[in-house]
């Protein structure tokens, strides 16, 4: 297929806030030296939680009712002024979230009146809608896991059928003390660090953060002289209809995701060269996902990375911050590690990135996500 016609979809803009850097730089080079963002939490100790380990990020200073809207509304801005973005009025904003401003909801728990209409969900893409003023369509999926690249199709799918000239789409979801209890209700929080893939895994550790991407047409950001950081090309999505929260054991569900998405584009499976995993560190989410890829890439043929350990599981910002990673590996030509894998499972038979890699010609990458319901995605992404 030609990539740079006017129906590709590019990335020209991109605004992260994570557990081991906020802006997109920090991030970056953060995620390259295998930092950790995981730290031992007294509050969460106070309050009496089973397991205090969480990727929060303590110098992201905001009152906790409004945490969620200022970590979305720094990253969007972050990717607006990355673009170089003309505000026009055609620009729609889609958000994925799982939780919502969930400090808003804690915080009326105990007794405050806060107004909870405005800590949905939507509440997000309205604040960044109503900031600069745009009339596009605003539009929150929560898709729990899955949510950031459920937002970077529909944006993508948008501008594709005329109906806004570009879009500024991601994901996010602030620390959240409801979800922390019910994971930690549900066994499958680790007590210290998320381990993606290793023989010694213990379950995901919950995190937080926030990550933004303009989408625009290829043709328009080379007429305007815009950097253009890699190419939103499909989203494959499947259903596993197996359980609430476990996935299907054999993978099922994320191969018919992955072969979506290179079926939209008409691209064979020996053309992609990385995949940024979902890697939760749960035992049976990722021998699911790596029954997955062994399934649609037999050998090994793939490299696959994790970036939880580094940035924990924050909820539906995680395929968002993933997607920026993806597409600085494409640019930078450079595969981020799969850290605190000291041992990886031999059960989970993948070519697992431990430390940061040169990539040898990577054109193509899948940024997969899967989340409780069954709900499977991989976006596959470019390089230009």
């Amino acid at each position: 297929m030609t990539k740079q016609n006017r129906e590709t979809i590019c990335i020209t803009g991109m605004g992260v806030i994570s557990a081991i850097g906020i802006g997109v730089e920090a991030f970056w080079q953060a995620l390259l030296k295998g930092e950790s963002g995981a730290q031992s939490w007294e509050d969460l100790k106070d309050q009496g939680f089973r397991h205090t380990s969480a990727y929060r990020i303590p110098s992201f200073l905001s009152p906790l009712a409004h945490r969620g809207k200022r970590m979305a509304m720094q990253a969007a801005d972050e990717a607006i002024q990355q673009a170089g973005l003309s505000m026009t009025k055609r620009i729609g904003v889609y958000v994925g979230t799982t939780m919502g401003e969930s400090g808003a909801f804690e915080e009326a728990a105990e007794g405050q009146g806060l107004t909870l209409s405005d800590a949905t969900g939507i509440s997000f893409a309205n604040s960044i809608r109503e900031a600069y003023q745009l009339q596009g369509p605003a539009l929150a999926l929560g898709t729990a896991c899955a949510a950031g690249n459920y937002a970077i199709g529909a944006g993508a799918q948008a501008i594709r059928r005329g109906l806004i000239d570009c879009a500024i789409v991601g994901g996010v979801d602030p620390f959240s003390r409801i979800a922390m209890a019910g994971f930690s209700r549900s066994r499958a929080m680790s007590p210290d660090v998320a381990a993606p893939f290793s023989a010694n895994r213990k379950g995901m550790v919950l995190g937080e953060g926030a990550a933004f991407l303009v989408l625009e047409p290829v043709g328009a950001a080379f007429n305007r002289g815009a950097t253009v950081w890699a190419t939103v090309e499909s989203l494959g999505l499947s259903c596993d209809a197996y359980h609430l929260t476990a996935p299907q054991p054999d993978g099922t569900g994320g191969m018919q995701a992955m072969q979506s998405a290179l079926k939209q584009a008409n691209l064979l499976p020996e053309k992609i060269g990385w995949i940024c995993a979902h890697g939760s560190g749960t035992r049976a989410s990722d021998a699911m996902e790596a029954n997955a890829i062994s399934q649609m890439f037999p050998n090994r043929s793939v490299a696959v990375s994790g970036i939880k350990g580094a940035i924990g599981h924050p909820l539906g910002a995680a395929t968002a911050i993933e997607a920026v990673a993806t597409a600085l590996a494409l640019h930078h030509q450079i595969l981020p590690p799969t850290i605190h894998c000291l041992v990886p499972d031999p059960a989970c038979d993948i070519h697992l990135i431990t430390k940061a890699s040169p990539a040898l010609h990577l054109e193509w990458a899948l940024n997969c996500g899967y989340a409780f319901g069954g709900l499977n995605s991989a976006l596959l992404m470019g390089n230009i």
